[in-house]
Formats: structure tokens, C-alpha cells, sequence
């Protein structure tokens, strides 16, 4: 067993303990407290250090793509509905390895389909250290991405096919559910559909419907369609979410607050955080994403996140909605996301809170027990 030892350890629930201990064992954490040293059989010394849980960036492209005109292999669009598709498949370890997204401390993300798709496929959490990404996969199917934003329309009214229309696109998909409730593989004159047998998950819900929107109009109408299923998503990037939006907390599953950090997307930069954090103080789930209708990169997270560390001036509210409302939303809370005994040992030592300063520099990334990651280089 190995103590990190000495550090404030923020665990990711709330809690903030002074000069804490966490005791790990064949790459899980046994124990978080004090005094925790001498049950060790090695330490690491973090005196002075800040600990914090390893971000997870709720709803990535990150990993399918390198180079700026490279076509993105999460990014399939020859149909506007692929509901049977699977990230799984998209993600590179060595594409993910370039990008090296844990030197901003994020050890896990999910990889998602795009936002050109009504329904664009399914999402899968991986690691953000490795090669093989069937041994970086962390959960297979944690959301059914979807979109009704403008890339919708631009990748295909560009080439005169439906949708070209908030008209055409909520009618496809409200088509596309239509068709999943009403597919029965059971019964022999059943003609075998993948799609349908896809969606078949969401309405039974064992896997949530995860959607883009970028306005008011667009959030309306996917709650209103769901309503008809039973339905409540999780809606992805929540520019124009406000604190009057109470109901919200009943028909949603969370918020996946997208990327804040480009100023040309008109839609991020009127984005009401103060209204946002208010419902999230009345129950409501949020995470974040370096996901938006604009280029995205590792450093986008941390800037949402000092976005909405100025809007409400609670670093471990923050923290909390960049670690454990992300792993709840996707399903992996029980193995990643704070810092607790019985989950895999991820999480990152930081020379000062990256969430309250500029000057935080990653210092040690581990996951599951492992050092991945040193400050100016890699370890092997």
C-alpha cells in the first residue's frame, strides 16, 4: 500500500481535509483520513499540495481527432439519425495521448458523437491515459447523444436533404422514438432494426437521452417531446437556462454545461451561470464539457469552470459539478469522481486550487493507484 500524505485533500462531496492522507491499494482507495502514514508500505509526500479528484469532461470529442480539418470519427454524417452507432469505436488512445488532456487534470471523459446528428449515438466514458481504449474504457452506453442545434442544419440543409428546419428536425425525431416504441424484435414478422432496438434503451431507460440545445425554443421542444415518453433528458450545453426555470428539476436529469471559452459562439458568451447555479443549488445536476458549437481543446474546461467560480464564488460547488455530477449523470459514480475508499484511485496533485487561482499547475496525475502524468514530462 501507498499513503499520499500531507496535502488538502478536496474529495469531491464537499468535504476539505487539512494536511488528509489517501491510502491506496492495487490501484483503489482504501481509506481517506489522517494519520493514515504508518499503515503504508511506501509515501508520497503532497505537504503543501492541493488534491483534488480528476476532472471529467462530461461531453468530449476529445481523442477522435488531431488536426485542425482532420475528419472526426465521431462525426458521421451521412444520416441524421445513428442511434445504433457507438463512440466506443471513435476513440483513439494515441489521438488522446497527443492531446494529453490530463496535464489540465482531466483523467476521464465522455466521448461523444457530435452535434451535427439528431440522434448521433452513443456514449462511452474512457480514461485519458493509455493506448488501448478498450483497457482506458470505463463504461460502455452512459447516453444516447442527440442534438436539435443549428449544426443539425448545416450538415445537411447544406445538401438540400431534411432536415433543414427546427421543423424537420423535431419531426425526425419525434418520428425516430415513435418507431423504438413501436418495435417489437420478439414477434416474427418483426423485420430486424438497429436503430429502433438502440432507442428501445432510452424508453426503457437504461441508458439516458443525452441532447444539444443551444436556446430556449430548442429546450422547450425536446422536453415537450419527451414528455410524450416518459422521458427526462440530460440536456447538454445550457446557455439559456435560467433561475425561473424551476421545472427543470423534475423533468430533467441534469445539466452538461457546454464550452464556455470561445468568444465568437454568441450563444456561450449570454450564457446566465448565476441562474444556472441557483437551480443547481435547489437540486438540479451540472457538469461541464469542453463540448460547444465551437472548436474545443483541453484548456476549455478549466475556463468554464473559472467562469462559474466567478458567477458563485463556491470552489468545492464547482469542483463537485467538474467530478461527482459528472460521474453520477454518466453512470460511473461508483467507480470515479471523489475521492472515497472503494473507488479507483484518480485524482490529481496540484500546486494550488486551479478552481480559486491562475497560478494551480498540475503536479502528479494517477489513475487507478498509477502515476501517469509528472510536471514536465511522462512517467512510464
Amino acid at each position: 500500500m501507498i499513503c499520499i500524505t500531507g496535502g488538502t485533500v478536496h474529495t469531491g462531496t464537499g468535504e476539505v481535509l487539512k494536511q488528509g492522507d489517501i491510502l491506496i491499494d492495487e490501484g483503489k482507495i482504501v481509506a481517506v483520513g489522517t494519520g493514515l502514514k504508518e499503515k503504508a508500505e511506501g509515501f508520497i509526500d503532497a505537504s503543501g499540495k492541493v488534491i483534488l479528484p480528476g476532472f471529467i469532461d462530461a461531453m468530449s470529442e476529445l481523442g477522435m481527432a488531431i488536426r485542425r480539418g482532420e475528419v472526426r470519427d465521431n462525426d458521421e454524417k451521412s444520416d441524421p439519425l445513428t442511434p445504433h452507432l457507438k463512440a466506443l469505436y471513435a476513440y483513439d488512445g494515441d489521438c488522446v495521448s497527443e492531446q494529453a488532456p490530463y496535464t489540465y487534470g482531466i483523467t476521464a471523459l465522455a466521448a461523444a458523437p457530435s452535434n451535427s446528428n439528431i440522434l448521433g449515438g452513443q456514449m462511452a466514458v474512457f480514461r485519458t491515459a493509455g493506448i488501448n481504449p478498450f483497457k482506458m474504457l470505463v463504461k460502455d452506453e452512459v447516453g444516447m447523444k442527440g442534438s436539435v442545434t443549428d449544426q443539425v442544419k448545416e450538415a445537411y440543409g447544406s445538401r438540400q436533404v431534411q432536415p433543414m428546419t427546427k421543423m424537420g428536425i423535431f419531426s425526425l425525431l419525434k418520428e425516430a422514438l415513435r418507431q423504438a416504441q413501436a418495435y417489437d424484435e420478439s414477434q416474427p414478422e418483426t423485420k430486424r432494426d438497429e436503430k429502433a432496438k438502440a432507442l428501445k434503451k432510452v424508453l426503457a431507460k437504461e441508458m439516458p437521452l443525452v441532447i444539444a440545445a443551444n436556446n430556449a425554443a430548442e429546450l422547450r421542444g425536446i422536453l415537450r417531446v419527451c414528455e410524450d415518453y416518459d422521458l427526462k433528458p440530460i440536456l447538454a450545453l445550457g446557455y439559456d437556462i435560467h433561475a425561473e426555470d424551476v421545472d427543470l428539476l423534475d423533468k430533467t436529469q441534469g445539466v452538461i454545461l457546454g464550452n464556455l471559452s470561445y468568444g465568437f459562439n454568441a450563444y456561450s458568451q449570454k450564457a446566465d451561470l448565476e441562474g444556472l447555479y441557483a437551480l443547481y443549488k435547489q437540486g438540479l445536476p451540472v457538469a461541464m464539457a469542453t463540448v460547444g458549437n465551437n472548436p474545443n481543446g483541453k484548456e476549455g474546461l478549466i475556463w468554464t469552470a473559472a467562469r462559474m467560480m466567478r458567477a458563485c464564488g463556491n470552489s468545492e460547488d464547482v469542483l463537485n459539478m467538474l467530478t461527482l455530477q459528472a460521474a453520477k449523470m454518466l453512470g460511473c459514480a461508483d467507480r470515479i469522481g471523489s475521492i472515497e475508499a472503494g473507488k479507483d484511485a484518480d485524482f490529481v496533485i496540484w500546486s494550488d486550487n486551479p478552481i480559486e487561482t491562475y497560478a494551480g499547475r498540475v503536479e502528479k496525475v494517477f489513475m487507478q493507484g498509477k502515476v501517469v502524468y509528472v510536471q514536465g514530462g511522462y512517467q512510464q
